[in-house]
């Protein structure tokens, strides 16, 4: 099979993930463009409450560089990720992932809400650090989007709607980071696509190999 072909069927078969993400990415492109980002920032982050604390922070949690391999790992206890395509996507994602991480916020530089609005106008939880440079792109929305595509791409067939869930746990994980007062909108909307970007590739490129591999060893067994 191609690595046209495996494009092609790896999309058809993550609709439930994808197909949010596309309206995602169109809906946020629109925000963007239309809306300063102070609008944008202070339309999430002036709207709080305790519990929602509480929530936020977990959903945040879904992009933190030391839970991902750590579910990652765990879920070679599941017979059907224990396969060589989901282990080497895995392994790649969970090695690739924080060096772009850390070169592209090295290369922005940018500096976050805290030092542009003030630490007293920006709504912030007591039981996090608090952040304030290296803001662009999200690396938590970076790590959630890629994590959660993962597992949709993972997921037996039967159970593919529940990528939905993936997609709107990724996302939350992104509405946190400018909840919590730690990013603005378009490091959130950058970090979705990186994320999204850079495991779709692994995938691709990791499958096509072993489809390749596959095909000439039955070549030769002829």
């Amino acid at each position: 099979m191609s690595m046209t072909n495996t494009f092609i069927n790896t999309i058809k078969n993550n609709l439930f993930f994808l197909v949010p993400f596309v309206i995602w990415l169109v809906v946020g492109g629109i925000l963007l463009a239309t809306n300063s980002q102070e609008t944008l920032f202070f339309g999430v982050n002036s709207y709080n409450n305790h519990f929602l604390d509480h929530v936020m922070t977990v959903l945040s949690g879904y992009g933190r560089g030391d839970c991902i391999p750590i579910i990652l790992s765990s879920l070679l206890l599941i017979p059907a990720m224990r396969n060589r395509y989901y282990i080497t996507t895995a392994l790649s994602f969970a090695i690739i992932i924080p060096l772009i991480i850390y070169y592209l916020k090295l290369f922005y530089g940018c500096s976050r809400p805290l030092i542009e609005y003030g630490i007293e106008r920006v709504h912030t939880v007591p039981w996090l650090d608090n952040a304030f440079y290296n803001s662009y792109p999200s690396g938590h929305t970076i790590g959630a989007f890629g994590f959660f595509l993962i597992l949709s791409l993972f997921i037996p067939r039967i159970q593919k709607a529940w990528s939905v869930l993936f997609f709107i746990l990724a996302l939350g994980c992104g509405y946190s980071r400018m909840y919590l007062g730690q990013h603005f909108f378009k490091d959130v909307y950058v970090g979705s696509i990186v994320g999204v970007g850079i495991v779709f590739i692994l995938y691709i490129v990791t499958e096509s190999f072993h489809l390749k591999r596959l095909s000439s060893n039955e070549s030769n067994q002829k």
